[in-house]
C-alpha cells in the first residue's frame, strides 16, 4: 500500500515559490507597530492580580482582552513599548485604554466592570458579583 499524494507528473514548486514577490500579505500575517504604554493614575479599585479581574473582566469581554491589558499593564510598568494589541478596540470601547499623544495609556488599577457590560454574566455570576460588592 502506498501513501502519498498522486504523482500527477508535474514537477512540485520550490518552497520559495509559495508567494510571489509583491503579492498582498494577508492581515494577521502582517507585523503589528510596536507604541509605547504608560500608566494613569488609579482610577479603579482592584489590582490587576486580583481574582476579580480574571472572574468578572474575562468574562465581561474576553480571556483574550484581559491578558492583552494585563500585558499592557506589565509593559507600562517596566516602561516598554508592546505590539498594537488585536483587542485594542475592545478594551477602548470598555474604558480599560486609551490612546493619548500617540501612547496607550492604562490604568494601575482595574475598575467594577460597568453595568452595561454586565449584561454578558450568566445569572449565578450577577448573583456572584453583587456578593463581591457587598464585601
Amino acid at each position: 500500500m502506498q501513501t502519498g499524494a498522486p504523482d500527477s507528473g508535474q514537477p512540485r514548486p520550490p518552497n520559495a515559490a509559495a508567494g510571489r514577490a509583491g503579492a498582498s500579505v494577508g492581515r494577521a500575517a502582517r507585523r503589528r507597530p510596536s507604541v509605547p504604554v504608560r500608566l494613569s493614575a488609579d482610577r479603579g479599585r482592584f489590582e490587576p492580580s486580583d481574582p476579580y479581574v480574571r472572574r468578572f473582566w474575562v468574562a465581561a469581554i474576553g480571556a483574550n482582552a484581559v491578558a492583552e491589558l494585563l500585558r499592557l499593564v506589565s509593559s507600562a510598568k517596566k516602561g516598554e513599548s508592546v505590539r498594537l494589541p488585536r483587542t485594542l478596540p475592545l478594551l477602548l470601547r470598555s474604558g480599560l485604554a486609551e490612546v493619548d499623544q500617540g501612547s496607550l495609556v492604562v490604568g494601575a488599577r482595574m475598575p467594577l466592570v460597568p453595568l452595561e457590560l454586565r449584561w454578558r454574566f450568566p445569572s449565578h455570576l450577577i448573583e456572584e458579583h453583587k456578593k463581591h460588592l457587598r464585601r
